[in-house]
C-alpha cells in the first residue's frame, strides 16, 4: 500500500467516527434546545436528561466498536505497507501473518483511544446534568419567589450556549474543544499512530531499524526539520536520531500527515553483497 493510499485509508476510518460524533452533537443540542423552550415543565426536563444519557450510552457503544474494528484494520494496513516495502528491496518474507506482538500492540492502542473518547462522553454527561439541575432549581425558585420568568432564564441559557456550546470542554492542556473537533483530532491521530506502529513493528521483525521521514508541500515548523531525515526505530543504530526523539520534538503531532518508510543503506548493502561474492 502506497503512502498516499495509507493516508486515504486512515482518513476514511477516521471519517466514520467523526460522522458519529457530529450526529450525536446535533442530537444533544436538539434535546437541550427543546428543554429551553419547554423546560419549565419538570417532567420535560427529566425526559431531556434521560434522552441525553441514552444518546451518550449509544455514543460509548459506537466508540468502542470503532476502536475494536478501525484500529486493528489500520495497524494491519501499516504492517502490509512494510511488507510491500521489504519486498521491493528484495527481502524475502520470513514472518507471515500477524502474531501476538501485533495483536497486543493493536489492543493497547484501541484501549487508549477508547479511554479518550469515554472521557468526552463523561464530560458532556456532567455538563448536561449541570444544565438539568440549574433549570430545575430555577423552576422551583421562580415558582416560589417569582425571581425570574422562565423566558428570561431560557434566554440567558441560550446566550451562554451560543457562546460556549453545550458540548464544549477543555482538555488537560487547557485547550478548548467541542465533540466534533476533538473526535476528529483523536481519530486522525490514532489511525496514523496505528499505521506507523504496524509499519515499525513489521520492520523490526525483519531486523530493519532505519526509516526515512516523508516530505510534503508546505510542512509545519515542527515537522519541517525532520523531513527526509533517517531515524533509528530503536536507538540501536548509532549516528541517527531516534524515532522517540523525533516524536518528542513534535513530529507526528496530532493531525500530522507525515509517515516514514524503509531506509536501506546502499553502501552497506553493497559491501555485504561483495563479501558474499568474494
Amino acid at each position: 500500500m502506497q503512502e498516499r493510499d495509507l493516508i486515504r485509508f486512515s482518513g476514511a476510518e477516521a471519517e466514520r467516527l467523526i460522522r458519529l460524533y457530529e450526529a450525536v452533537e446535533r442530537e444533544i443540542l436538539e434535546q437541550i434546545n427543546q428543554a429551553l423552550l419547554r423546560g419549565n415543565q419538570t417532567q420535560y426536563l427529566k425526559n431531556m436528561i434521560e434522552n441525553v444519557n441514552a444518546i451518550l450510552e449509544d455514543l460509548r457503544a459506537g466508540s468502542r466498536t470503532w476502536c475494536e474494528r478501525a484500529i486493528p484494520r489500520t495497524y494491519i494496513a501499516g504492517a502490509k505497507s512494510a511488507d510491500a516495502q521489504l519486498k521491493a528491496v528484495g527481502v524475502k518474507s520470513t514472518v507471515a501473518g500477524f502474531g501476538t506482538i501485533h495483536q497486543q500492540a493493536a489492543q493497547v492502542l484501541a484501549e487508549a483511544a477508547y479511554k479518550r473518547f469515554d472521557e468526552v462522553a463523561l464530560t458532556i454527561g456532567r455538563r448536561a446534568d449541570d444544565i438539568y439541575r440549574t433549570l430545575a432549581l430555577e423552576n422551583v425558585r421562580g415558582s416560589v419567589i417569582g425571581y425570574k420568568t422562565w423566558e428570561q432564564v431560557a434566554r440567558n441559557f441560550r446566550n451562554e450556549l451560543a457562546e460556549q456550546g453545550v458540548t464544549g470542554f477543555k482538555d488537560t492542556a487547557d485547550r478548548q474543544w467541542n465533540m466534533r473537533t476533538y473526535a476528529e483530532m483523536v481519530a486522525r491521530t490514532t489511525t496514523m499512530e496505528c499505521q506507523l506502529e504496524g509499519t515499525k513493528n513489521r520492520f523490526l521483525e525483519h531486523g530493519y531499524d532505519l526509516v526515512v521521514v516523508s516530505s510534503h508541500y508546505n510542512p509545519c515548523d515542527k515537522c519541517k526539520p525532520w523531513e527526509g531525515k533517517v531515524l533509528s526505530l530503536t536507538g540501536k543504530t548509532e549516528g541517527y536520531p531516534t524515532l522517540e526523539e523525533a516524536k518528542a520534538a513534535k513530529l507526528f503531532h496530532p493531525n500530522c500527515r507525515h509517515t516514514f518508510s524503509l531506509y536501506v543503506d546502499l553502501d552497506k548493502e553493497i559491501k555485504i553483497l561483495e563479501a558474499e561474492l568474494a
